[in-house]
């Protein structure tokens, strides 16, 4: 995922990420002294939700993006139930084996092109009876957005994105050990209100790398200010 994040510019948009890591969270039945691990935490928006719920708990922040890392530290600065490790979630994790209650990754999965491996490392990392809960790119993910994005000559700009399907992940949650609760994927389109935002969204979130001509004639095609998106959600528990 070699992606130059923005964390202030990402955390100041009216991004569709905050219902889904809201969903994500609230998914779980916490008692409130958890340890939690937040796989591709980012700027720690939904670690500080969740840490809300955890009165006596604390998170684990993983994040490859150094910028990410500095704004997780820097929104937790003052929270020492709250730390941030340097991780590529498709390597082994930086934890303990077995030392976590819950796993919770938001917005996260579908950079990275080796899922099995990240199953692996959630089963190692989760204690018996633990649970992980996920939100990312499914399959079906911006179709008609990346359809004008090749109608305008630009799709060798986009990185690598990794959708997986319901079957998929079924497969591999069995293959790492871990029992399938519930893994669906939801049609969940996002519409914003003027076209500077939407640019300003394209530009932060989702197509980094096209030319700002690019991006502008995207904008013009899609014409409804949308970015269609499918979300693969997934609970799972480690037996035990």
């Amino acid at each position: 995922m070699n992606v130059h994040w923005q964390p202030a510019k990402y955390d100041s948009l009216p991004l569709p990420h905050e219902g889904w890591g809201a969903r994500v969270v609230a998914g779980f039945d916490f008692r409130g002294d958890e340890t939690v691990i937040d796989a591709g935490c980012g700027t720690g928006r939904d670690a500080e939700y969740a840490l809300w719920n955890l009165p006596r708990g604390r998170i684990i922040g993983l994040d490859a993006s150094p910028s990410m890392q500095a704004a997780f530290t820097s929104r937790f600065a003052h929270e020492e139930r709250a730390k941030i490790l340097a991780a590529d979630l498709s390597e082994p994790w930086p934890v303990d084996a077995a030392c976590a209650d819950a796993v919770m990754s938001v917005a996260a999965f579908h950079w990275l092109p080796r899922h099995d491996r990240v199953w692996h490392n959630v089963a190692a990392a989760l204690k018996p009876g633990g649970v992980v809960r996920v939100d990312a790119g499914g399959e079906g993910n911006l179709v008609r957005l990346l359809e004008v994005v090749d109608a305008v000559g630009a799709s060798s700009s986009l990185p690598e994105w990794n959708y997986a399907g319901v079957e998929d992940t079924l497969g591999q949650l069995r293959a790492a050990g871990l029992v399938p609760v519930s893994v669906e994927l939801r049609e969940e389109p996002a519409y914003f209100d003027n076209d500077e935002v939407y640019a300003d969204y394209l530009r932060s979130v989702v197509l980094h790398k096209l030319s700002e001509i690019e991006r502008m004639q995207v904008a013009g095609l899609m014409g409804d200010r949308c970015v269609d998106y499918v979300r693969l959600e997934v609970t799972a528990v480690k037996p035990g």
